[in-house]
């Protein structure tokens, strides 16, 4: 079934391949550089998360293939899949517009997909880890596409199709066809999965970034057509009906997702509260930024995201002035440094797509305001009342100290048994990068995994 571009087989630690733990560390350093956007810093890096990932987690499933079986082991080979595509977004910013959202369709579709497998979110979890780390909800559910006849006709043919073709195909395993029946089928599988590909490419623009990963070669599409056709040739029963059952599942999620002609509007509730009572309340205002900014800035997400923004200054400069019980001293000074920071990142993402730097200073503004309440005591207890988690912490590459991450280079060996440092000097603009940052700055430049 490995159809991924990457097919590196170099060791992880100690001779063994990466468990998916590991591997999930790697990719949550790509998840953290991605708020913002890409940038001439961070590119180089970005490709190595991702290619290290792809090709670490291919090494995985083809040495271990009894760790993925079933639906786990699509699933897990979609996460390869999808690498391309989104490797593939990142080349075309500069000439895509839409560029940024494919970015961060893909980056958050990986992170579904491990989160939303049990066999694969407890590998990810393993040894305390926490692999392919999910990124904040956001504040509202993203709005269904409105497409067009011709996109609302293909969408309504292939949720049918995909659910009638897997069926067949698990009627064919359980009797004795004949191969030119198999055959016959096969040949159906490989035209249907044609078809979606040729259609969603052919789109192009926000219907091509929103679902390529659902109907493109290298979407789930793809990945669970090659596993019912593989599942027919090798005569396995479990791979056929979980094909089908991966074919059935994304038919429905597509269905959810495209608002068709003649459906209704699903009525919609405003995003941002008029008031909030808490930091905490403001902190999940602003996670909803953290989310929308994986990837970067583009025309459909600009105007959310500021309003995200603005909305937590006022929210932060209101609960200042009601609470100076909470907000006294050190974290009053805090609470105020946030508030500028808010103005600077707020101008910094108006800037995007005129100032070159503006992506890279939007990802140190937002770190920055995430390590500034982190770091503060009174802070991090207000934005974590009532189990919400406001001003979330971006998603750490790294492992329990102990537990060594597998060097994501060409396996080199270069990883490092310990976890970036605690504390960061925040307030020094000579000093002001994340912890991530810090941590490979500690160790040589080596990259963490």
């Amino acid at each position: 079934m490995k159809h991924g571009s990457g097919s590196a087989k170099g060791p992880g630690h100690g001779g063994h391949p990466a468990d998916l733990a590991q591997i999930g560390a790697i990719f949550n350093d790509a998840t953290s550089l991605l708020v913002g956007g890409i940038t001439d810093q961070n590119r180089g890096r970005v490709m190595q998360d991702l290619l290290a990932t792809q090709s670490k987690l291919q090494t995985l499933i083809d040495q271990h293939p009894n760790q993925f079986v079933g639906v786990a082991g699509i699933h897990a080979q979609e996460v390869v899949d999808q690498i391309n595509l989104e490797t593939q977004a990142i080349a075309s910013l500069g000439t895509d517009p839409t560029a940024a959202k494919y970015i961060n369709d893909v980056q958050r579709d990986i992170i579904d997909i491990v989160q939303g497998d049990p066999t694969l979110s407890a590998m990810a979890q393993a040894h305390g880890g926490n692999g392919f780390a999910p990124v904040p909800d956001l504040l509202a559910a993203p709005a269904q596409f409105h497409g067009n006849q011709e996109q609302t006709d293909f969408m309504r043919q292939f949720a049918a199709d995909a659910i009638a073709i897997g069926d067949k195909a698990v009627t064919l395993a359980q009797s004795n066809a004949s191969p030119a029946e198999r055959a016959a089928l096969i040949q159906e599988i490989q035209a249907f999965d044609s078809n979606a590909n040729e259609f969603t490419l052919a789109q192009g623009g926000v219907y091509s970034a929103r679902f390529n990963n659902e109907f493109a070669d290298n979407g789930v599409n793809g990945t669970a057509s090659r596993a019912l056709i593989h599942g027919l040739e090798t005569n396995d029963i479990g791979e056929v009906r979980a094909a089908a059952e991966v074919l059935a599942a994304n038919a429905q999620d597509v269905a959810g997702n495209m608002l068709g002609i003649g459906q209704p509007a699903v009525g919609t509730e405003p995003r941002i509260p008029d008031h909030v009572d808490s930091l905490a309340e403001a902190g999940a205002v602003f996670n909803d930024a953290t989310t929308q900014l994986v990837g970067g800035v583009w025309s459909g997400n600009r105007a959310a995201i500021l309003e995200d923004l603005q909305a937590t200054q006022t929210f932060l400069q209101q609960l200042v002035a009601a609470d100076p019980g909470t907000f006294h001293g050190a974290a009053a000074a805090h609470a105020n440094r946030v508030v500028e920071k808010l103005g600077q990142e707020i101008a910094a993402v108006n800037a995007a797509g005129i100032d070159p730097n503006a992506n890279q200073t939007i990802h140190d503004i937002h770190s920055q305001i995430i390590q500034i309440v982190q770091h503060d005591a009174t802070l991090r207890q207000a934005a974590t009342t009532a189990d919400a988690n406001g001003f979330s912490a971006l998603p750490a590459p790294t492992l329990p100290a102990g537990v060594p991450v597998a060097n994501n280079g060409h396996g080199h060996g270069h990883g490092s048994d310990h976890a970036p440092p605690a504390s960061v000097a925040f307030d020094d603009p000579h000093q002001q990068h994340d912890a991530i940052a810090q941590a490979f700055a500690a160790h040589g430049g080596h990259h963490w995994g």
